[in-house]
């Protein structure tokens, strides 16, 4: 389906978003070594981010080893890196809602290069093949190729996404293999996606598992069924952060933790939030990821999250 044409304020916020995101991700690379715990780490992403003029787009993701994906730390919760730990680091910027989304993977231990080379290598063979109209077919082949190259899985219900304002996820996945149920969807002018390959040496697969930080207003606002401590709360999510993913650690100004907890775990419970469950290899393998993003132009592909890459 054809999208409208981004114009030229769209895609300034869009750049100085993926600018912040870059210099974001680099920052957090210094951060992850052993001992660090992923609230110093994701907390301090966070404040850079902010530090910067952008906002977090969501809560940073710091999931270590077997977990693919969704962990942030909690009110009370946190992990402790090792010098074995194998971290992805999955970070998020706003810019008036314009959205960058960009991800990259550390072995502390040194003995898993080549699984980190085959998520990005996938991701850097993608970016050299991307053009306006690339199907994603296209996309899920050279990543699956690549990654296979390399004697590895991908992780085949993981994805990457369009990209909407406000919106993380704007309805459109890319898969990183080539699925035949897409070969004739393509990434159009007017486009904003996010291209994240993940590698495994387990069973390339993710199941649920452990209890989830993250959360974002469903869009749905029922006044009735709510109590005045739901209702007071919902109206800060909606002021705060829109529909944008957010964690209650965010919003401990706001409520006594323990309060806060029960409380955002009701309004999931009334659907008016959706969670974001912890994402584990279903084999317990250990997981890479690399991620960029991009824009879909009339005769090009931005690479807004990468100085110098271009499709």
């Amino acid at each position: 389906m054809p999208q409208p044409p981004i114009d030229d304020e769209a895609l300034e916020k869009l750049v100085r978003a993926g600018d912040i995101a870059r210099r974001t991700l680099e920052y957090g690379r210094s951060l992850i070594k052993p001992g660090a715990t992923a609230r110093e780490v994701c907390e301090e992403v966070e404040d850079y981010i902010r530090g910067q003029g952008g906002s977090p787009a969501f809560p940073c993701n710091l999931s270590v080893d077997h977990v693919a994906a969704h962990y942030t730390p909690g009110i009370s919760d946190d992990v402790k890196l090792t010098p074995t730990s194998v971290v992805k680091l999955d970070i998020g910027v706003s810019v008036d809602g314009y959205i960058a989304d960009t991800a990259l993977t550390v072995d502390l231990s040194g003995r898993h290069q080549d699984l980190l080379d085959a998520s990005r290598e996938a991701l850097e063979a993608v970016i050299e093949r991307l053009r306006p109209g690339i199907s994603l077919y296209e996309i899920g082949k050279t990543v699956e190729s690549r990654i296979r190259r390399r004697g590895f899985k991908v992780v085949r219900n993981l994805t990457g996404h369009t990209i909407a304002r406000h919106m993380i996820h704007a309805g459109l996945s890319i898969p990183n293999y080539p699925d035949r149920t897409v070969f004739y969807k393509r990434l159009q002018p007017g486009t904003q996606a996010a291209i994240e390959p993940f590698a495994t040496n387990g069973r390339g697969m993710v199941v649920e598992g452990g209890v989830t930080n993250i959360y974002a207003y469903t869009g749905r606002r029922p006044r009735r069924g709510l109590n005045e401590e739901e209702k007071r709360l919902l109206d800060t999510i909606i002021d705060r952060f829109l529909t944008l993913p957010f964690t209650p650690r965010w919003l401990v100004d706001v409520m006594e933790p323990s309060r806060l907890e029960q409380t955002v775990k009701s309004l999931v419970a009334k659907g008016v939030l959706h969670d974001y469950p912890i994402l584990v290899e279903a084999g317990k393998g250990l997981v890479s990821q690399h991620e960029h993003t991009i824009v879909v132009l009339k005769d090009r592909v931005l690479v807004t999250t990468c100085k110098g890459c271009q499709g």
